[in-house]
């Protein structure tokens, strides 16, 4: 099964149901669902969301119950101690950016889906966009 790590706007587009991404953000969960990837996403990500659900007035039922659905269909990645240094010794200019994707890299995904290619362009995993991914 295809390890496919998703960066933090991803999870955003499902959690947020931001227009128009949301739709391929949920074809990409209902994929983990069914068991065609295994979903990757950073524990940052959930850190982000959790944070911006907060700012949007979303109640705490509402935050941990969207949490716990998308928690259920992905593998959690871990930014550790190495994730961090591996990070502050790269060429990565938004440091978040790299936390992900050594954390990506920690976990072993076969690439990244993101709708913001550019910000991994160091990357030695291959980065599709959403629409790419699911054209494959």
């Amino acid at each position: 099964m295809k390890r496919v790590f998703i960066d933090t706007n991803i999870l955003l587009d499902l959690l947020l149901e931001r227009q128009p991404w949301v739709h391929q953000a949920s074809v990409l969960f209902s994929m983990a669902d069914r068991k065609e990837l295994d979903l990757l996403c950073c524990s940052l990500s959930f850190s982000t969301a959790v944070y911006l659900m907060h700012r949007l007035k979303y109640s705490r039922k509402e935050i941990i119950t969207k949490l716990t659905i998308a928690k259920s269909l992905c593998t959690v990645t871990t930014v550790d101690s190495s994730v961090i240094d591996r990070v502050l010794q790269s060429d990565f200019s938004d440091l978040e950016d790299g936390m992900q994707y050594y954390s990506a890299l920690a976990a072993n995904a076969e690439m990244i889906v993101t709708r913001n290619e550019k910000d991994y362009a160091l990357s030695n995993i291959p980065v599709l966009s959403p629409t790419e991914f699911l054209n494959e």
